[in-house]
């Protein structure tokens, strides 16, 4: 019977030091996970990301889609979004990094929205591609383009910007689907698709530096 009493008689004259550690260390957890809680929610609400390489030549891939082909691109800028905007966005500044490009002119605005006409060389038979296009602007961050009418059959598209090295540099990205009447042959699409891009992107870069600095 002194056995049965036994373990009541060591609850009674030793009080539960082990759950006052349990507690303590409930709420050191519970500290612990609140400052994880914290430190994720900052880098979720970060708002630059990591430079990668301002030197690097512009990434650029390209494939075939249906009549025509469609391309994406990235690179890194040593200029703010400010300037990079500054210059894709400006209808007079696009000779400057389209390579093709022979003119450029606004036919209509909006509130973040304007219509631009763009005649840009072709080839012996269409030696001028005219096109018509509505542009969405939202200032240092998004340009995206949607052809309404013109010489070719679709041309629709974006370019984003995001801002790396505390806002120093700019992250952008470039994407395009594009079809010509007629379509061309996969091999050549390809190849045109990709240097035109990487063409145009590295005279960007150029161009927005050179406004960063000035």
């Amino acid at each position: 019977m002194s056995a049965m009493f036994l373990p009541a008689r060591r609850v009674e004259l030793r009080p539960p030091k082990c759950r006052a550690g349990t507690r303590n260390g409930a709420f050191s957890g519970m500290l612990m996970g609140m400052r994880w809680f914290v430190f994720l929610a900052a880098l979720s609400f970060a708002p630059f990301a990591a430079a990668q390489n301002y030197e690097a030549p512009p990434v650029v891939s390209a494939q075939r889609a249906g009549d025509g082909g469609e391309a994406q691109a990235s690179m890194d800028v040593n200029a703010p979004p400010s300037a990079v905007w500054s210059v894709l966005s400006d209808c007079a500044k696009a000779l400057s990094f389209m390579r093709s490009l022979i003119s450029c002119r606004v036919l209509e605005r909006g509130d973040g929205w304007d219509v631009r006409e763009h005649r840009s060389r072709g080839w012996l038979l269409h030696p001028v591609m005219r096109n018509v296009s509505r542009i969405t602007l939202d200032p240092d961050r998004r340009l995206s383009f949607r052809l309404i009418e013109g010489d070719w059959t679709r041309s629709d598209g974006e370019w984003t910007l995001t801002p790396i090295d505390g806002g120093r540099g700019t992250h952008v990205t470039y994407r395009i689907n594009a079809a010509v009447p007629g379509g061309v042959p996969a091999g050549i699409s390809r190849s045109l698709m990709i240097n035109n891009v990487r063409g145009t992107l590295a005279a960007l870069r150029r161009e927005a530096e050179q406004q960063g600095a000035g």
